[in-house]
């Protein structure tokens, strides 16, 4: 095991052979075979030196601490949702980390492209995941010289799967459904299907006369609900200021397609639906009244045109 006296000595040895090398030799050709080996066994000394090194600091870092902190600086700087994105992340990296038996804080960038063509789900979501795990390395090579952030400089892409088509239910499908759902799950898709609203904004959505507020997307949204959502729903025993607050979004989405998962099989209706294919069903029909985006991208609170054009494009839309 070496000691400071050694690591002393082969500082100094290196020292007088880079100035012997600067001085008398200045190319490597000039050198004897002598000197050449005891170059290149120092060299490899030092090698050797700096990875314990590194491994040692690596040692005291301790990854659920790291975490913790970087969380806490993404919700001071960051929205709900950005918060909620990075721990989805590191989360999905936790999974294949340990899958593949990869130390997190020494993942190469081999590993790091591996892990990038393991991805699954749209692209948008694959993207999310990505820039998330960057941003966490980006933080933690900021705090620790020895880590570099492998998803730098990356032309990895996520593998292409097959994309789940895109099913929008029909007019007299949409009627079929509302008049054989609970009532519950028939408010949920009155205000999606007709108002256009994420059904992951329906968990804090509060409602007074016509007006509503929620939190979707890490942002405030409020607005207006249509006559005809306000009229069904107000029959219904459930309205009240927020009735959908006792229930998760995967929670209500899994009750929306196991009822109309039972209609399919009643043979009611052609498929099983989502609940983001009602939202689908909104931006489709509100679209096809005058082919305004910009009017369709507020009411869909998209955060720019571009996103509503690739919205509709995802739902064959022609533009």
């Amino acid at each position: 095991m070496m000691n400071q006296n050694t690591l002393t000595i082969n500082n100094n040895t290196v020292e007088t052979m880079a100035l012997k090398i600067a001085n008398e030799s200045p190319e490597l050709k000039d050198l004897t075979a002598e000197q050449l080996e005891q170059i290149a066994r120092i060299v490899i000394t030092q090698n050797l030196t700096n990875e314990l090194n590194n491994k040692a600091k690596m040692a005291n870092i301790i990854y659920k601490d790291e975490k913790t902190i970087f969380i806490m600086q993404s919700s001071r700087t960051g929205s709900e949702h950005t918060q909620i994105s990075y721990q989805k992340s590191l989360s999905i990296l936790e999974k294949y980390c340990k899958k593949n038996s990869i130390d997190i804080l020494q993942m190469n960038p081999k590993q790091a492209d591996d892990f990038i063509y393991s991805l699954s789900g749209s692209p948008n979501s694959k993207n999310l995941i990505i820039a998330g795990v960057s941003s966490f390395y980006s933080y933690l090579e900021r705090r620790y010289t020895m880590i570099k952030n492998p998803i730098r400089g990356t032309k990895a892409r996520p593998i292409k799967r097959p994309v789940k088509e895109i099913k929008i239910p029909t007019e007299i499908e949409l009627i079929t459904i509302l008049n054989e759902l609970p009532e519950l799950e028939r408010m949920a898709i009155y205000i999606m299907a007709y108002r256009g609203l994420r059904i992951g904004a329906l968990n804090k959505l509060k409602v007074w006369g016509n007006k509503y507020q929620s939190f979707s997307k890490g942002k405030m949204i409020y607005g207006e609900l249509p006559i005809k959502v306000i009229c069904n729903i107000k029959s219904l025993d459930l309205f009240n200021k927020t009735p959908f607050e006792y229930l998760s979004t995967n929670a209500l989405k899994l009750r929306i397609y196991r009822q109309t998962l039972r209609l399919q099989r009643e043979g009611k209706i052609q498929d099983a639906y989502s609940a983001h294919d009602f939202r689908h069903y909104f931006a489709v029909t509100e679209y096809e009244k005058d082919k305004d985006i910009y009017r369709l991208s507020k009411l869909l609170d998209h955060t720019n045109i571009s996103v509503t054009e690739s919205y509709l494009r995802s739902l064959n839309i022609s533009l």
